[in-house]
Parts: structure tokens; C-alpha cells; sequence
């Protein structure tokens, strides 16, 4: 086993420059996610290493008498294993040999043969000690029986059950001296350690320090991995780890503090046992140091986001308001500009933002109201006068599924009183302040549709306010288009509005907006959902998860290649497949829907054999009504737009089984693949690369990655606005111009 980093490696100094506020946001966003962080670490090793720990957490004596049925409470290495069923008689894929003891005395006495270790993280890698308890016990019985033999007698059958390896007689002489101590104990009754007296912690960890070769530090582990208990052993490779994440400070990093209180109460008792162990697998079985920029869990150190912060920014300088996810600033970042701000109102998308774009100080990444915020001086405070100013103000209002929802549920509803119509003046006050370079809109194909019947149009409003700009300074060259993007070569028909606006001083010397939307670059020919899922692991029904250990057979391909959405990571996260319990749908997607078929299609297209499966009201043989909320993708076109109604079900995308209608073959064809995109999917045929993490809860995910922009597009724009942007020094202001707010004097 490969010994971990030392203190001495750690860029002790770096770490220490972190601002408090740096450290804080960054702990808080690893405690409210440390599940994506414990299946990282978990699907790293196990990508990486044959050997898996032992102290599998969910398999305690303790546990198992609970009857812990949460999945979270079991194996993370069992949960990362997309052919593994929790709840079948399997052995845990963790294969630790004590899975299923019925004594903590088993974990206990497995670490008085294994002797001294130089830390307790090591003592996740004594498998060897595990495996002689568990022959034991396996041929004798109980501990008591055990017990009752003569040293001879127990050094014999170790050397038989140790293969003549030697050291019977040394590990026999260690074990009667264990059983001799716990039977003379008055903890428990008899030569066993269930049903442990009502003690403090301490007084367990003292108890455990009276046994041959067990220190302090070992019995704070077995405390956690033998009697499951939520304390966090105190560590120094470990430390060193949690110091590189930023969870605990340099300070703190030679505490001889037995166990580390802080931890135990920002984590949920469940989670103890499976962090520490991830992190404890990291600390000592990792290739690279803890904070290698080639490292699976980088984006969750402290080090790898100041290592990113540091040096001269280079390229033109951006901010993103209504920042979702951060689709549109991942693709800008691409392009090679400088994103230094960011605000959005969903915490889960800010989290998500933060995460991957480390090079953003999280102060920057701002989660709040823009109505309730002076947005253009916090923009400036931040990132002064930035080249170009890019958003997507929210568009349910707009979408067409918006408008049914709300309409379906208020009669007097009207698009012009809903408050998000109007969230955009807030985007054009700042670009009003500001006067950056560039602006950059996307909205939803509402926006340039006509109100009902009111000769209204939501761009007509959004170009008037632009244009006034000009009464006050530089005014904007200004155009707009709806925008397919399967153009753009992403395998989604997605239609939405791009508005561009060029400063008004730089058109001669650049490009007219309407030239920077012409010169968008088309793609040949439409991209399908075959290449979009290129490589992605094939999932049946209820399968997947937070973190999967990718596999990927096959040639990428044209889409995945040119777009390097693979190459960042040997992981799959946030693929995870619904379950469609209910037999109607899974009737319709295995019986009724063929590929490009819709509920209308069930209904009135067929013999009607399964017409009474379609509950909802699809219109009538001539005038078709809602018919897609059932629908069969087709691996040989692109993805309809890809919403955030994917997060209430996934009926309107289902995938057929790709062996039986993409690539025929009929030996591993299996109805079960036919269900619902997974959130990874719904992501690639965005055009988010793999290593892309979304954070929150399932739902959410599929809710942040219908409200992107897709990053591909904001590549392109970026890389066609290159040439505005670097044109000239940002114009001198006026000294007596009118702000945005103040009327314009007639004198």
C-alpha cells in the first residue's frame, strides 16, 4: 500500500491565505453536500484500486440490530455499484469479512491480531486479522467457546486457518488475553461485547485501551467501526486530508484531541462512519497527493479553488446575472473569458455554480434576489467595469408550460402581471450603469410571441428600454433571433432567443449585432441522441445514482470528441434512472409506444388496444392536445428541448432500450432500459460536460439543467464576441449624466 502525502507536502501556506469568508462558504457547501462528496471518494478508489477497505458501515453489530433499511445507512461501495441490489442476500461489494458480524468483540479482537498500526486510518486496510476472526468464528462458534480452549488447541487451528503462515502461537496468546480481560469485565455479561453497558464514549475508548496492542487512537475507531458509534477518531492523515478540503484549519492539523467534536455536530450521525472511511481510504490508498490537480475529488478542495484563484486573470472580463447552474458562463469560460460574478436565486443552482467554477471566489457566486439588491454596484465592487454583461432572466412565465400551469389554476391569470415577466428591467438597469461592451440575453421562445390578444410582445418592451439607453451614454447596437439550437451542433431541438447588443462606439470598429448572430457558426448536420449519450453507461429502470464508476465501451463520438465532454473524468455523476413503479407506464413503454410515438399516438394511431393507459386528456383524431406527455424518444434524432418539468416526471422522454432499438441486438435487449432520461442524459444533451456535478436533491437536478443555457452556445457566442469585446478601453461616463433612476432634467 502506498504511504499517503506528508504534512510537509501540504501548501500549508496557501491554505492559510484563504479569507474566512473563502472558508466558510466552502465548509458549508461541503457539509450541505457531503454525500456527492463521500460517493466521489468512494467511486474514485474503486476506479482506482483493487483492494477495498474493510469497517464497512453497513454491517455492524450495532447496525444490523437497529435494522437500519436507509440506503444511505449501507456500504457507499454498494451504492456506487449500479449491478449491485441492496437489499439482496449478495455479499456488500466492499467485501469486508466481518459483513454480518453479530459481535462488536469480532472488529476488536481482528485488531489485537493485527498489532500496532502507525495511525488508525491504516487499520481500513488490515483485511488479513478480518479474515482469521471470521474463519474462527466460523468453526467454532461463539467467543465463549472460543474462550474455553487451551492455547495449544487455538494455535493449532490458527496455523490450520492461517495456511502454516507462523505467528499461531504469538496471535493465540493475544487472544486468550483479550477473552481473559472482556469475560472479567463487568461491561458486559460473558466473553462478549454486545449489549455494552450505558457508558460515556470515553469510558468505552478507556476500557478498549486495556486490551494488548490497542492505543487511544484505535479505540476511538472501534468505537466507530465495531460498536457504531457517531464519533470521528482523531487522525493525522486524515487531518491532513480535511485540511486540504478546508474542513479544519492548519492550526488544528497536531491537536491531540482524541476525537474531533466539531465534525460529530455539522454531520448527521449516519454520515460519519461512511465520510471518515471514504476519507480515510483517500488518505492512504491515493497515487497522488491529497491536492493533485488530477485528483477525481478536486473540485471539492479548498487548495484546488485557491489554486485556481491565484495568478493575473486572463481574457475579457464577463458576469452572469440569473445564473442558473452556470451553463452559459461554463461555455464563456471555454472561450477563454474571465467570469467574475454571478448571481442566481436558487440555492441549489449556486451551490451547483460554485462548485464547478472554482476559479470564482465564493463571495462572487452570489445567492439572492436581484430586486432586492443594488445589483450594479455589487458588480462593480467585485468585478469593475466588466466587458460583457450576459443573463437569462427567468422564463416560466414565458414557456408555454409556465403559462398552462399558472392558467390552470387562475382563470384571471395574465403574462404582463406576473413579476417575473418584468425581472429583465433589472438586467437592463445594470447594463444601464455599467455600459459594458457587450450584452448577451437568453429567454424562451414566449418572448417574442404575441401576449393573447394584446399586440404586445415582451422583446418589444425589452428593445424600448434598451434603446433608452442611449439618451444617457453610449447606446447599444442591438439584435435579436430565434435561435434552433441543433444548429449550434447540440442534439436538442431547442429554440430560444438570443438577443446581442454591441456598444454603440465599437460597431465600426467590430461587428454589428446582427453580424456577431450571422456569424455563429451552423453545424452540418443535425446532432442525434445517439451521439449525445455516446459512452454513457446503459441503465435499467430504478439504477444509478449520485456517483457511478464510469465504464465506457466503444468510440466516442464526432459530438463527445469535439466538445471534450469525457475527458475530465473517469466518473458518471448524477446518472440516475426514475423507477416508474406504476404498471400503466410501464405498459405504455414497453408495449405501446414504439420510438417517436406519442400519447396521441396510443390513443388514436393504433388499434386502441391500449388506449385506456392514456388517463389525461390528449384532444381529439383531428386536434391533437397535450399528446407529448407521453412520448418515445428516437436515438436517430435530436432531444426535444430538454425542461425543468423533467424534475415532476420523465414520461415525456423516454428511452428505448438502446440494444433493441439503437444498436439491435437481441441477446442483451432488456424492456427494463426503457424508462425515463437520467439527469446525466437530460445534462449531455445540453451539452455539460461529464465533470459537471449538479448538487441538491434528484429533482433538482433535472430543474437546473432545463433552465441552462446550453454551454455549447455560450462558447459559440463567446468566441464570436471575442473580437467586440477586446476593442477598445470601456468609455469615460459623463460627469453629470443622469443615473439610471433619475429623471432628465428639461433646463
Amino acid at each position: 500500500m502506498p504511504d499517503p502525502v506528508t504534512s510537509s507536502d501540504l501548501p500549508l501556506g496557501l491554505i492559510r491565505s484563504a479569507s474566512n469568508t473563502e472558508r466558510n462558504i466552502h465548509r458549508k457547501l461541503l457539509f450541505e453536500n457531503v454525500d456527492f462528496l463521500i460517493d466521489t471518494l468512494t467511486a474514485a478508489h474503486s476506479r482506482r484500486q483493487r483492494i477495498t477497505p474493510v469497517g464497512c458501515p453497513g454491517a455492524t453489530p450495532e447496525q444490523i440490530a437497529r435494522k437500519r433499511s436507509t440506503q444511505e445507512a449501507n456500504c457507499r461501495y454498494a451504492l456506487i455499484n449500479r449491478e449491485y441490489t441492496v437489499d439482496s442476500d449478495s455479499p456488500c461489494p466492499c467485501n469486508d469479512p466481518l459483513c454480518g458480524s453479530d459481535d462488536p468483540l469480532d472488529g476488536v479482537a481482528a485488531a489485537v491480531l493485527s498489532g500496532a498500526v502507525e495511525y488508525p486510518a491504516r487499520r481500513f486496510f488490515e483485511r488479513y486479522p478480518r479474515e482469521i476472526v471470521q474463519a474462527l468464528r466460523d468453526q467454532h462458534g461463539s467467543w465463549e467457546e472460543i474462550a474455553s480452549m487451551d492455547q495449544e488447541q487455538l494455535a493449532d487451528s490458527l496455523k490450520e486457518m492461517t495456511r502454516g503462515r507462523g505467528k499461531g502461537r504469538t496471535r493465540a496468546a493475544r487472544l486468550q488475553d483479550l477473552l481473559e480481560v472482556v469475560g472479567e469485565t463487568h461491561y458486559t455479561d460473558g466473553v462478549t461485547l454486545r449489549d455494552f453497558s450505558r457508558v460515556k464514549y470515553q469510558t468505552y475508548v478507556d476500557f478498549l485501551a486495556t486490551l494488548p496492542g490497542i492505543q487511544e487512537g484505535d479505540g476511538w475507531w472501534l468505537l466507530q467501526t465495531a460498536f457504531d458509534k457517531p464519533v470521528w477518531p482523531a487522525d493525522p492523515k486524515i487531518d491532513e486530508l480535511l485540511c486540504s478540503l478546508g474542513l479544519i484549519k492548519p492550526a488544528d492539523l497536531h491537536d491531540d484531541a482524541g476525537r474531533r467534536h466539531d465534525l460529530e455536530n455539522e454531520l448527521i450521525d449516519r454520515l460519519i462512519a461512511p465520510l471518515f472511511r471514504a476519507l480515510a481510504t483517500h488518505a492512504v490508498a491515493a497515487k497522488t497527493d491529497v491536492c493533485g490537480e488530477d485528483c477525481e475529488i478536486k473540485k471539492f478542495l479548498l487548495t484546488h479553488r485557491l489554486r485556481q484563484q491565484q495568478g493575473e486573470p486572463t481574457g475579457p472580463t464577463a458576469v452572469d446575472v440569473f445564473a442558473g447552474a452556470g451553463g452559459l458562463s461554463c461555455g464563456l469560460e471555454e472561450a477563454g473569458y474571465n467570469v467574475q460574478w454571478a448571481i442566481d436565486i436558487d440555492s441549489d443552482a449556486v451551490a451547483t455554480y460554485r462548485l464547478n467554477h472554482p476559479g470564482i471566489p465564493h463571495e462572487n457566486v452570489v445567492c439572492e434576489d436581484v430586486r432586492e439588491i443594488e445589483l450594479a454596484k455589487r458588480i462593480q465592487e467585485a468585478a469593475g467595469e466588466p466587458d460583457l454583461l450576459v443573463g437569462g432572466p427567468p422564463c416560466q412565465s414565458l414557456s408555454k408550460a409556465g403559462y398552462r400551469s399558472r392558467r390552470s389554476n387562475d382563470d384571471e391569470y395574465s403574462i404582463l402581471d406576473d413579476d417575473r415577466t418584468n425581472l429583465y428591467t433589472q438586467y437592463v438597469n445594470a447594463v444601464d450603469e455599467l455600459r459594458p461592451k457587450a450584452i448577451v440575453m437568453e429567454n424562451v421562445e414566449g418572448m417574442v410571441n404575441e401576449v393573447g390578444d394584446t399586440d404586445i410582445r415582451v422583446i418589444d418592451w425589452v428593445l424600448e428600454d434598451l434603446e433608452l439607453l442611449s439618451e444617457t451614454g453610449p447606446g447599444y447596437d442591438v439584435e435579436y433571433r430565434l435561435q434552433d439550437m441543433t444548429e449550434l451542433g447540440i442534439p436538442q431541438k431547442r429554440e430560444r432567443v438570443l438577443l446581442i447588443g454591441i456598444r454603440e462606439d465599437l460597431v465600426e470598429g467590430s461587428s454589428t449585432a446582427e453580424e456577431v448572430l450571422t456569424d455563429l457558426p451552423v453545424a452540418d448536420n443535425s446532432r442525434t441522441i445517439q451521439q449525445g449519450l455516446s459512452g454513457l453507461l446503459r441503465l435499467r429502470r430504478g439504477a444509478g445514482g449520485r456517483v457511478l464508476t464510469k465504464s465506457v465501451r466503444g468510440q466516442k463520438s464526432d459530438y463527445v470528441y469535439e466538445h471534450d465532454l469525457d475527458s475530465d473524468t473517469d466518473l458518471c455523476f448524477n446518472h440516475k434512472a426514475r423507477e416508474h413503479p406504476m404498471e400503466k407506464d410501464r405498459i405504455l413503454f414497453d408495449e405501446a409506444l414504439s420510438p417517436g410515438d406519442t400519447g396521441w399516438d396510443v390513443k388514436y394511431d393504433s388499434d386502441g388496444e391500449y388506449a385506456e393507459y392514456v388517463e389525461y386528456d390528449v384532444g381529439t383524431a383531428d386536434n391533437q392536445r397535450f399528446g407529448d406527455k407521453y412520448r418515445m424518444l428516437e436515438w436517430s434524432e435530436p432531444s426535444p428541448t430538454i425542461v425543468a418539468h423533467l424534475a415532476k416526471d420523465a414520461n415525456g422522454y423516454v428511452l428505448p432500450d438502446y440494444y433493441e432499438h439503437a444498436r439491435p441486438d437481441p441477446a442483451r435487449a432488456d424492456p427494463e432500459r426503457n424508462r425515463g432520461i437520467t439527469p446525466r442524459e437530460a445534462a449531455r444533451l445540453q451539452s455539460f460536460p461529464d465533470d459537471y456535478i449538479f448538487l441538491g436533491t434528484f429533482t433538482s437536478w433535472f430543474r437546473q439543467i432545463g433552465n441552462a443555457v446550453p454551454p455549447v452556445a455560450g462558447k459559440q457566442i463567446g468566441k464570436t464576441l471575442n473580437a467586440v469585446v477586446d476593442a477598445v478601453e470601456s468609455p469615460v461616463m459623463e460627469a453629470d449624466s443622469a443615473g439610471a433612476d433619475e429623471a432628465v432634467s428639461d433646463d
